[in-house]
C-alpha cells in the first residue's frame, strides 16, 4: 500500500518553535496579542514542518462559519451603469481575487445579490442573524448608508471597498474601508500627457460629479480632482480652464458626445482623461471618426476594451486590494474574521491603495 504522509501536529509546530501549543493557537487566531519575534519563529515553524490547521476542528470550537459575503453587483464602480463595459469585468476580477486570497486563509467567500426592488439591508439582516457567515464586505457606499449604521449597531465585522462618501463623519473614521486613490491615479494620467509635450489636456467625468468646493464626495468627484490640481499646478495658472471638463452618462455614446463638446471648446485639445475606460473609449472612436488620430486618451480600470484599443488606462490592483481587506479583517497571519479594534494603536483599517498607470 502507499505510504500515506501525515501532516505535523499543532504540538510538533511549538516544539520546533520552543513555545507553547497556546502561542501557537494565539499566532494563528489572534496574532496581534503576539510579540513579532515570537510570531516569526512560529510562522517560521509551520512553514518549515508544512503545517496545515484543522479548520473543520475550528469551526466546530468557535462555532463560526469561517465565511465572508460579499455582493454581486453589475454596477459596481460608482457611476456606471448597465451600459458600462467595465462593470462586469471588475466586479468578476474582484471576487475572483478575493476568493483566491481567502482560500490560503480557509476562508470561503459567499457572493450574493439583490434583485431589484430587493433591499440589502433584508439581505444582510439574514445573513447575520443565523450567523450565515462571520463578516461582510461592502461595496458602494453612500451618504447615509442603512447598510453600515446596521452592521455597526449588530456589532458585525465588516470592510467597506469604497471610502463611505458623504456618510456621517463615525462611518469615515471608526469602520474599516479600503479604496482606491482616483485622484492621484488621474493625476498621474495628467502628468503622462503633460511629460508628452501635450498641453490642452481635457477630462470627461460621470454625470452630477462635479465638486462645487473643491472636496471630494464621490469616486467621480475624487478622479476630477486628480485631473483638476494636476493640471492647475503643472499650467502655471490660478485654475485650469473648467471648459476642459464635461459630464456625461456611463456609456460608448457618452463619451462621443463629450468628445465632441470638448473639442467645440478648446478646438486645440491634444489629450483627454477619462473617468473610466468605457468613456474613454467613446472619446477615441469619435477622434477616429474625425481622422484626429494626434489626440490621445487614457481611462480607469485597464479593462480589457482598453488593452483591445491600445488606450493608457489605470489598474484598480484588485488583488492587492482583496489581500488588504483580508488583512484588515483578519490580521496579516490570522485565520478568523474579527471585528477592527480601533482603540489598537497598531490598528491599519482605512487603507488608500495607489491605482497603476498602464502606459499604451
Amino acid at each position: 500500500m502507499p505510504k500515506v504522509e501525515r501532516s505535523a501536529s499543532l504540538r510538533e509546530v511549538a516544539a520546533l518553535a520552543d513555545v507553547s501549543i497556546q502561542t501557537v493557537s494565539n499566532v494563528l487566531n489572534a496574532p496581534h496579542i503576539v510579540k513579532s519575534k515570537t510570531r516569526e519563529k512560529v510562522l517560521w515553524a509551520i512553514n518549515d514542518l508544512e503545517y496545515i490547521p484543522n479548520l473543520s476542528a475550528r469551526r466546530l470550537r468557535s462555532k463560526k462559519s469561517s465565511s465572508i459575503a460579499v455582493r454581486l453587483d453589475p454596477n459596481f464602480s460608482e457611476g456606471q451603469d448597465s451600459k458600462g463595459l467595465a462593470p462586469g469585468f471588475i466586479q468578476d476580477e474582484f471576487v475572483y481575487c478575493l476568493v483566491e486570497a481567502a482560500n490560503t486563509r480557509g476562508i470561503k467567500v459567499i457572493a450574493y445579490t439583490v434583485a431589484n426592488g430587493d433591499s440589502e439591508l433584508s439581505k444582510l439582516k439574514t445573513f447575520i442573524n443565523s450567523r450565515d457567515v462571520d463578516g461582510i464586505i461592502l461595496t458602494a457606499t453612500r451618504e447615509k448608508d442603512e447598510r453600515l449604521e446596521f452592521l455597526e449597531a449588530s456589532n458585525s465585522p465588516f470592510l467597506s471597498f469604497g471610502r463611505p462618501w458623504g456618510a456621517a463623519g463615525m462611518f469615515s473614521t471608526s469602520n474599516p474601508w479600503i479604496d482606491i486613490d482616483g485622484r492621484s491615479g488621474t493625476a498621474a494620467a495628467t502628468q503622462m500627457f503633460w511629460d508628452s509635450n501635450k498641453r490642452t489636456i481635457g477630462f470627461i467625468g460621470w454625470e452630477n460629479q462635479q465638486p462645487k468646493d473643491g472636496v471630494a464626495r464621490s469616486t467621480g468627484e475624487d478622479r476630477y480632482l486628480g485631473w483638476f490640481e494636476k493640471l492647475r499646478e503643472l499650467s502655471g495658472k490660478s485654475r485650469s480652464d473648467i471648459s476642459l471638463a464635461t459630464f456625461g452618462g456611463e456609456s460608448i455614446e457618452s463619451g462621443r458626445r463629450a468628445a465632441r463638446e470638448l473639442l467645440h471648446a478648446a478646438p486645440e485639445l491634444d489629450a483627454v482623461v477619462c473617468v473610466s475606460d468605457t468613456l474613454a473609449l467613446g472619446c477615441l472612436l469619435e477622434f477616429q471618426k474625425k481622422g484626429l488620430n494626434h489626440i490621445l486618451v487614457s481611462g480607469f480600470d485597464n479593462s480589457p476594451v482598453s488593452k483591445e484599443f491600445g488606450f493608457s488606462s489605470l489598474d484598480q490592483n484588485l488583488s492587492e486590494v482583496a489581500e488588504s481587506a483580508l488583512k484588515v479583517l483578519m490580521g496579516a497571519t490570522g485565520f478568523q474574521i474579527r471585528k477592527v479594534d480601533f482603540s489598537a494603536e497598531h490598528t491599519n483599517a482605512h487603507i488608500l491603495l495607489e491605482p497603476k498607470l498602464i502606459v499604451r
